[in-house]
């Protein structure tokens, strides 16, 4: 009854199940196999009847080379109890996975399930990738590979698919790759080496991994699967520098620059010219026992960018000040990586050149083109100073036009002086920033209580700010505090920061100015505005920086501004950064170090109009005016 019940299970099985038994000759050679049953499922997928197959003897005429094959399938399923192998199977063309269970008396049960031809492809990344790429099946023939591959023995896909190697390579080639697939089968294992290769009459070296290929579940081996990568021109440059060593050695004495060879820890070669530029011999500062004491020997290394590290696989340019002694040296330094068979660095050779001269030439040539612009800006300045100035008398004369022409010409000569003083806005920033860059901008710092200036600039602009439809609230959580600041700087500071608030707020918006006087002194501007996005944050701070986005309303200033702001803040040895979040305002936040002048004399600003010249406050909020 059990059996039966198994034998019905089978039968409808979707799985092709067959039951056969070995026949073997007197020497007990394994002849073929007699069917003794097989399921629906084998009919359908098979396309055979049951009564044409049962009792038939099958694959006696096969090749030999095959039946040895499928006898040495039989004894492993024999020994092991069950055996698991993948064959393509021609009249139905597909891979299947054929599982083998042994019984007694040499019967077998076989079952049979189909691979997806998809498990047999690259994947859409090796297919495309800068590696060569390749399948094999069990028994050494190509599957599938990617276009790297046909391009390095320049062949078709189709020359390749369903080929051995011994087909497409002469025959040492096939027989070391056979020996090393069948090591991967064998071992079940990574296989790695690197081989050199004569193909297409080239020697060509590459760095090979080899592995088993397996099923969707890992539970089959299918085949084998492996990657090359050409390391041809990195063995070539290895052996070059190594056969030229002695003519490498003879340059490198004679030039004027400094030529290192490191490793990661210390110099394995430093050029004589080390001693003419440094002052000092390479054994004495220790760079041949570690290469950080050619750090320690300087009183100060800074770096124009962040070096990258050792490791780095990138040819590194650096340029970097060093001084000793209260003497300063400018270097140039290139360091080119030299790779062992794994691709990583195992030394690096560099050239360092002294280019101190050369970089005081640039900065004297940098400090004639600012002096230049600077000229130019002010040569801007005058003529606008001009026209601003001619605005004014005409003016005087507008009462002497009828109603019609005064508002005729009030809406031109609006207009006119509007972009005037934005005109006169920019060519001042531009004249600061150079006198700031040619270190020749005028910082005079006095005594001074900074909250009663600060609240004042604020009183000043009230009724601007009201007049544009919002409101500018002042806070501080003391009512005094005596520091020493420039009052000139700090008012283009606040100026600024304040006309960008209204500049980029909403209607009825709010702003807030906070002084804090704590461990420094903190000032702080703040608005419900358009907010700025957080990958703009730290760049707004350059020159000619504009923040766009699309909440941003149609008035844009030269992008100078913030720079300037930057600036001031650093001449007062202070820092200044943002927070912003869009559709919800933006902060920015100064922070001033608490300094005091001694015997300087004390200012405190206690009038509410304090601003005099109000052309001053006219030409920073020249953007804002519509």
């Amino acid at each position: 009854m059990e059996q039966n019940i198994y034998r019905t299970m089978i039968e409808d099985s979707p799985m092709a199940y067959m039951h056969i038994k070995l026949v073997r000759e007197k020497d007990g050679t394994y002849l073929g196999l007699i069917v003794k049953d097989i399921n629906k499922s084998f009919e359908r997928f098979f396309e055979v009847r049951k009564k044409d197959i049962i009792n038939n003897l099958v694959m006696a005429q096969s090749e030999i080379e095959d039946r040895k094959k499928w006898g040495m399938c039989f004894e492993k399923a024999k020994n092991e109890k069950k055996n698991t192998v993948v064959k393509y199977v021609n009249n139905v063309d597909l891979y299947l996975n054929i599982e083998i269970y042994s019984t007694e008396n040499d019967e077998f049960y076989i079952r049979f399930n189909k691979l997806s031809k998809q498990s047999f492809k690259l994947s859409s990344i090796l297919r495309k990738s800068p590696f060569h790429a390749w399948i094999k099946d069990m028994e050494g023939v190509y599957l599938d590979v990617n276009d790297k591959y046909m391009d390095l023995i320049n062949l078709s896909y189709e020359e390749i698919i369903g080929k051995k190697d011994h087909e497409l390579f002469e025959k040492h080639i096939a027989q070391e790759f056979e020996r090393q697939d069948n090591k991967v089968l064998k071992e079940n294992s990574l296989y790695t080496c690197e081989d050199v290769k004569f193909l297409n009459g080239k020697k060509r070296h590459f760095e090979v991994a080899k592995w088993p290929y397996t099923d969707e579940k890992n539970e089959c081996i299918l085949g084998t699967m492996g990657i090359s990568i050409e390391i041809t021109d990195k063995v070539i440059l290895r052996e070059s520098i190594e056969k030229n060593e002695k003519i490498f050695l003879e340059i490198a004495n004679n030039l004027d620059d400094t030529i290192v060879i490191i490793d990661e820890k210390k110099a394995i070669y430093v050029s004589p010219s080390f001693e003419k530029i440094y002052g000092i011999n390479p054994e004495e500062m220790g760079v041949y026992e570690d290469i950080n004491n050619w750090y320690e020997y300087w009183d100060e290394v800074v770096f124009e960018k962040t070096p990258k590290g050792y490791n780095c696989k990138e040819i590194s340019i650096d340029k970097l000040k060093v001084s000793k002694d209260g003497k300063e040296k400018w270097l140039w330094c290139k360091f080119v990586p030299i790779f062992d068979e794994n691709g990583d660095v195992v030394k690096k050779i560099g050239i360092v050149s002294d280019v101190t001269k050369s970089k005081k030439m640039a900065d004297e040539l940098e400090s004639l083109r600012m002096d230049f612009f600077a000229n130019l800006s002010h040569e801007l300045r005058t003529p606008i100073n001009l026209i601003l100035s001619s605005l004014q008398v005409i003016g005087i004369r507008m009462d002497k036009l009828d109603e019609d022409n005064f508002n005729y010409f009030h809406k031109y000569l609006d207009i006119i002086h509007q972009n005037g003083l934005r005109m006169l806005k920019l060519v001042n920033n531009l004249i600061d920033t150079t006198k700031l860059d040619s270190g020749h901008f005028s910082y005079n710092p006095q005594n001074g209580d900074i909250v009663s200036y600060v609240e004042n600039i604020c009183m000043s602009i009230r009724e601007f700010v009201n007049n544009n439809e919002m409101n500018i609230i002042f806070d501080t959580n003391v009512e005094e505090k005596i520091i020493a600041f420039d009052q000139d700087n700090i008012e283009r500071i606040m100026l600024n920061l304040i006309s960008n608030a209204i500049k980029f707020n909403k209607p009825d918006g709010i702003i807030e100015v906070i002084v804090n006087c704590n461990e420094d002194i903190q000032i702080i501007v703040k608005d419900n505005g358009i907010g700025i996005p957080n990958d703009k944050l730290e760049s707004i701070f350059g020159r000619f920086e504009q923040v766009k986005n699309k909440f941003e309303k149609e008035q844009a200033g030269s992008g100078i501004g913030l720079s300037l702001v930057k600036s001031l803040v650093e001449k007062h040895n202070g820092t200044i950064h943002v927070k912003s979040e869009i559709g919800k305002g933006s902060e920015f936040i100064i922070n001033f170090p608490d300094v005091f002048i001694e015997n300087g004399e004390k200012h405190i600003y206690s009038h509410a109009d304090y601003l005099n010249n109000i052309a001053s406050m006219e030409v920073e909020f020249s953007d804002i005016y519509t």
